[in-house]
């Protein structure tokens, strides 16, 4: 009984030991597509401009960012501009189109749940040392494309996971679950249109119904651009 339980012990040490290998195979992999991790360390800001197709319509979206200091979503439609921003310790977002007449808070919870989308370097860069655990599952159709799948873990309320074309290491799929207020969400967001930056950076400059024009990389942005107002 002693020898098939250290027999039983032993084989478990290998086999995670081999699995942790395969997951930070895959990691490396990822990171060394999207750039590489000297390249994806050097991202202090980021400016995305795009559109939202809507009814036929091509809506003004914008994206503005500076690393673990915070961001703003924001569309333009008839005149008026909705917005989001996430910041360390502050949220708030402001929708004319449903009536707002000022920016509203979010919720302490909701604020800390967005966190992980400061990091403009990417949660799996250095992720170990951020806190997060990586786990590499089975793979997971993805319209056709055996996907590998990694399940990232942020924080106890919130779940990655990421589904990678095994041709090119392209993030293909983003699914994240997160609980709030009591309840669990999920959100899938298909990735397509990857193309690379002046820096070498490789991003999706399309999903869902947005596309980006023009993404840049390590550029001035206005920080009044996260304080609220009308």
């Amino acid at each position: 009984m002693k020898i098939a339980a250290l027999f039983l012990l032993a084989f478990s040490i290998v086999f995670a030991a081999r699995a942790q290998k395969n997951t930070d195979e895959v990691v490396s992999k990822i990171i060394e597509t999207l750039g590489g991790r000297d390249k994806l360390n050097s991202i202090t800001s980021i400016k995305k401009t795009g559109n939202i197709e809507f009814a036929g319509q091509k809506i003004p979206f914008n994206y503005f960012a500076v690393h673990q200091v915070a961001e703003r979503t924001e569309f333009t439609f008839s005149g008026m501009t909705g917005y989001f921003v996430v910041a360390r310790d502050s949220g708030f977002n402001f929708n004319p189109f449903n009536g707002q007449t000022s920016p509203e808070n979010m919720t302490a919870e909701d604020v800390k749940l967005s966190q992980d989308e400061l990091d403009l370097h990417g949660v799996l860069v250095d992720h170990t040392a951020k806190g997060y655990t990586v786990q590499l599952l089975e793979n997971e159709d993805v319209d056709g494309v055996d996907a590998l799948q990694l399940k990232i873990s942020v924080a106890p309320n919130k779940t990655l996971f990421y589904f990678i074309d095994p041709s090119s290491y392209y993030i293909i799929r983003i699914k994240t679950v997160t609980i709030s207020n009591g309840q669990q969400n999920e959100n899938s967001i298909d990735y397509y249109n990857f193309k690379r930056t002046t820096q070498g950076i490789l991003y999706p400059y399309t999903y869902q119904n947005i596309t980006f024009e023009n993404i840049e990389l390590n550029v001035p942005v206005d920080e009044n651009l996260f304080k609220k107002s009308k």
